[in-house]
This record gives structure tokens, C-alpha cells and sequence, in this order.
């Protein structure tokens, strides 16, 4: 009896101390429309990523899309759907 009223303590405590999932995914906004149009010029942001050094070792770099202001031609593209499941 001890053991059923033990998990019946934690059931309601679990259910009164988290708030639903459902009421977490109504309280979710949506996100804001994309400030930059297809043909306007991209805002500058920079990038860190791993490159290996010397040795087998990898060093951290940046990336700035400055870096490439009129010398190269850059075209951005975005898979919002890339490396996820389904």
C-alpha cells in the first residue's frame, strides 16, 4: 500500500510541478519573417569553425562574409530541412 500511495505522491507532484507539454507548444511563437529579400545584399556576420593544424591538431578560425566583399562572388543558400530526420 505504501508503494502505490509513494507513486501516486510523485504522479500528481510530476503533473503539478511541470505544466503540459501542450501548453508549452500554444506559448511558442512564431518566428519573425526574413529581413533580407532574395537580391538584397547580405548583412555581414562571421562564422567560427575547426581547421586542422600542425600535427592532427585543430585550431579554431573565423569566417566574415567582409572577407569576401569585393573580391569573390558568395551566394548564400539555406536548407532549413539539411542533416534532419524525416
Amino acid at each position: 500500500m505504501r508503494r502505490y500511495f509513494a507513486f501516486a505522491v510523485l504522479a500528481a507532484f510530476a503533473v503539478l510541478a511541470f505544466p503540459p507539454i501542450a501548453a508549452l507548444a500554444a506559448q511558442a511563437t512564431a518566428p519573425p519573417p526574413p529581413s533580407v529579400k532574395v537580391g538584397q545584399t547580405a548583412p555581414d556576420f562571421t562564422l567560427h569553425y575547426l581547421a586542422r593544424g600542425p600535427g592532427d591538431k585543430y585550431e579554431q578560425k573565423t569566417l566574415s562574409l567582409a572577407d569576401f566583399k569585393g573580391k569573390k562572388t558568395v551566394i548564400l543558400a539555406f536548407f532549413p530541412a539539411a542533416f534532419s530526420p524525416g
